[in-house]
């Protein structure tokens, strides 16, 4: 029987771990078992085409909420130019509510429930010989029978993990699937050892492990065909601390170029993993958290616990060692929690200043206890995929809606770390050191503007910025007689330099200060830092670099203070090295009285 698994995945990027588990575990069944992979992007049209002209017997589609509304129209197409085509739907959108979905989709023919692995084996044992198929004999499927849906999750059983084969031998062997270009998804353990309500991990219990050794035979085929990121996809991957350590520690004797990310919880980490943490080489890790709020209380809503002082504390520490990227989430429409409180949280976290925050929107996801008991909390939510939470009894929708605007701005400003100097100063100087406020009060400018509606250049972005501060505070931060820089000059030098940060052009608009170096000064300036003996002393470096070439790509310039430090009102001279296309900018702190190198400080975005 010829036999398709497919899914439609949200990024070319990414790979499906599900339909490969699939198929490594039915790798010995008399069938024609394939796999292929399309993205939400693609047309249905062209996906049911090239589907058909496959000719499977048997298609299987594993579903999410990102893409079952497309998969659904795939397989509208596939069942009126083929209906005898089976039809079989797995995964975690159609494993909750099931006969309501079957109901909803008359050319869906199968669905099965929960993991997959031992049913979709035991549906293909059975499709051996079609005149005695007995879809009753099948734990965890679901099927039509006799005008009625029958839901068979009787005697449906987990299977140890070590039992499925490693699932991406045939991309090695077929080299078919670019694995080395790809986000490579791996799994060392299954389940969670929490419950939140607002996850699937509550409607599941147990956490099982794949054995240590397994999974460091897996890593080494990944490493061997040079796959440079892999994302381990373990709920809480530290929650056992010895084995999180040893695996770690494993990968780092490998002395990867591979990229590895995480999701922890980061208030599980004690002095001794931290200590270890420390000493990871820059760029190997990075961790994702979910903080989702500090408020003690909602978590408890949540049948959730975070020790946050702790978890706070343990970030800082792994800031100081300034190696691992760390990713923190917020959760906004949590039960009970009000505006104020997405404020109080999304402050405390931004404090921490973490490569990235993301503010998400809480999701009633089919399945869960908050879905189930959404009526107590006075939730409105989207009923469709992927069932965003609207409003709550104690977060109105338009707070939601300011609340989406500030996730905006965040992903343009903040996470790309577009202003990531200038917006420092700005918010402990103008907004009282509280990130919310600015953001709350920048997404009131751009909805007055209209700007949410449009798309943006990154010198658009900052102008918009200039032009927000100028409205606001250009009567309010006024120079004193004896000062020198006020603080919106100071704001304004700042944002000048993170503009010289990112783009080499200098087409500088209007709102830049004018540059105190004439052309001959900064010439001057620059001959002497390109003398020889000058580099091979001060910036090696650069030393083994043409003259040419950094005369070409380096540009020099003034400023009042000291970009890092605004509080240092001493002038400082920057060289920023952009280097050829492709080469990431590195700056240079020189002092314009004695020109010596103070810091070299490459400029990571």
């Amino acid at each position: 029987m010829r036999i398709l698994l497919t899914t439609l995945n949200a990024k070319y990027i990414h790979v499906n771990l599900a339909i490969r588990y699939l198929k490594a575990y039915c790798r010995e069944l008399p069938h024609n078992i394939k796999f292929e992979e399309f993205t939400i992007n693609d047309h249905p049209e062209q996906i049911a085409a090239y589907i058909y002209q496959s000719k499977p017997e048997l298609v299987a589609f594993s579903c999410y909420i990102w893409n079952l509304e497309q998969t659904i129209n795939v397989i509208n197409i596939l069942k009126k130019v083929r209906p005898e085509l089976l039809i079989l739907c797995g995964g975690p959108e159609v494993s909750f509510e099931t006969e309501e979905f079957l109901n909803q989709n008359p050319t869906v023919d199968f669905v099965i429930i929960g993991e997959g692995e031992l049913s979709f084996r035991k549906l293909l044992e059975q499709l051996n010989n079609i005149d005695t198929f007995n879809p009753f004999d099948i734990p965890g499927l679901a099927f039509r029978y006799q005008g009625k849906i029958i839901i068979n999750t009787s005697n449906q059983q987990t299977i140890p993990l070590e039992v499925i084969p490693f699932p991406y031998d045939d991309d090695i062997i077929l080299k078919n699937s670019n694995l080395q270009n790809r986000t490579v998804y791996y799994e060392c353990s299954r389940g969670c050892p929490f419950a939140c309500n607002f996850c699937l991990s509550s409607s599941t219990s147990g956490l099982r492990y794949l054995p240590l050794e397994r999974v460091k035979e897996d890593i080494k085929k990944l490493l061997a065909i040079g796959v440079k990121e892999i994302k381990f996809v373990d709920r809480t991957f530290n929650a056992n601390k010895k084995r999180a350590l040893a695996i770690w520690e494993f990968l780092i004797s490998l002395k990867p170029r591979t990229r590895f990310y995480f999701e922890i919880a980061g208030d599980l980490l004690d002095n001794e993993v931290i200590d270890f943490l420390s000493k990871i080489p820059p760029n190997t890790f990075q961790f994702e958290i979910g903080v989702q709020t500090i408020d003690e209380k909602i978590n408890l809503k949540c049948n959730r616990k975070q020790n946050w002082p702790r978890l706070a504390e343990n970030i800082k520490a792994l800031k100081k060692a300034n190696n691992i990227d760390l990713h923190l989430d917020l959760i906004a429409g949590l039960p009970g929690e009000t505006y104020n409180g997405v404020a109080k949280s999304f402050d405390a976290v931004y404090s921490l200043e973490p490569e990235e925050i993301q503010l998400g929107f809480l999701k009633l996801l089919k399945g869960t206890v908050l879905r189930n008991n959404s009526t107590e909390f006075g939730y409105l939510y989207i009923n469709r995929p992927p069932y965003e939470v609207l409003a709550s009894k104690t977060l109105s929708y338009e707070e939601m809606l300011k609340l989406h605007r500030i996730e905006t701005l965040l992903k343009y400003y903040g996470n790309s770390h577009l202003v990531k100097n200038s917006l420092k100063y700005l918010v402990e100087v103008f907004f009282n050191k509280s990130y919310f406020a600015f953001y709350s009060s920048f997404a009131d400018f751009w909805e007055e503007q209209q700007l949410f509606r449009q798309g943006h250049s990154q010198n658009n972005l900052f102008n918009i910025l200039a032009n927000f501060i100028n409205e606001e505070f250009s009567s309010t931060f006024v120079k004193a007689p004896e000062q020198k820089y006020s603080s919106l000059d100071l704001f304004f030098q700042l944002l000048k330099y993170d503009f010289l940060c990112r783009d080499r052009s200098h087409h500088w608009p209007h709102w830049v200060p004018s540059s105190p170096l004439t052309k001959e000064q900064r010439s001057a300036y620059l001959k002497q830092i390109l003398d020889s003996d000058f580099m091979r002393l001060n910036l090696p470096e650069l030393n083994n670099k043409p003259s040419s070439s950094l005369r070409r790509h380096s540009f020099l310039e003034l400023f009042p203070c000291n970009p890092k430090n605004p509080k240092e009102l001493e002038p400082v001279l920057v060289l920023f090295y952009y280097g050829p296309p492709g080469h990431k900018l590195e700056t240079y702190y020189l002092s314009p009285f004695k020109l010596t190198i103070r810091k070299i400080i490459p400029y990571h975005y």
